[in-house]
């Protein structure tokens, strides 16, 4: 099936897409809450960024929303829109991580949680995560929904949930053991 999917993208086994957009939807229920229930760290991380004070308010609330409407709309029959969006923020924010990196600058990335300084490991994430985005908008192939398939999907995404906080773990700890003493921002914010 993947090399299938590789050659002529097209409706895809409804497992894949429950993979796919159940990932996406752990990591940006993650990130909006996160930015939401810390407004003012997320406001110094746009700051930061180089977000003007003038837009500092709307943009510490509509990112976050964003990624949560993007969440939600993962598991609606506007899927496809909501990878769509999905996609579109994961871009901006690479596209800003790539910026800053290409400037020599180490920035806390402001995905939420514990604080993570820039790199391009950052970057290429987002663009794995775009490429999820990709898969998540494809057509279902009609066929049920069995209990082995939910299964499946639960095992799948509490690995893939795994994984991916090892990875977010070791770059900390890589950064760490580069630069132990960073700036406040990458202080713990207990």
């Amino acid at each position: 099936m993947p090399t299938a999917f590789l050659l002529s993208p097209g409706p895809l086994d409804p497992l894949w897409l429950m993979l796919a957009c159940g990932a996406l939807v752990i990591v940006f229920v993650h990130a909006a809450a996160a930015k939401l229930l810390d407004r003012s760290l997320f406001e110094q991380h746009l700051a930061a960024y180089g977000v003007p004070d003038a837009l500092l308010p709307a943009a510490s609330v509509g990112l976050p929303l964003g990624e949560a409407l993007a969440a939600a709309g993962l598991v609606t029959p506007w899927r496809a829109e909501a990878a769509g969006l999905a996609a579109a923020l994961l871009a901006l924010y690479g596209g800003a991580m790539a910026w800053h990196r290409l400037h020599g600058r180490t920035l806390d990335c402001g995905c939420g949680g514990t604080p993570l300084p820039l790199s391009w490991a950052l970057v290429a994430r987002n663009a794995v995560l775009i490429g999820l985005c990709a898969i998540a908008a494809l057509p279902a192939l009609p066929r049920e929904i069995g209990l082995a398939d939910v299964a499946t999907a639960l095992a799948g995404l509490a690995l893939a949930t795994v994984l991916y906080t090892a990875l977010h773990q070791l770059l900390r700890h890589a950064a760490a053991v580069a630069a132990p003493a960073k700036s406040p921002l990458f202080r713990s914010h207990s």
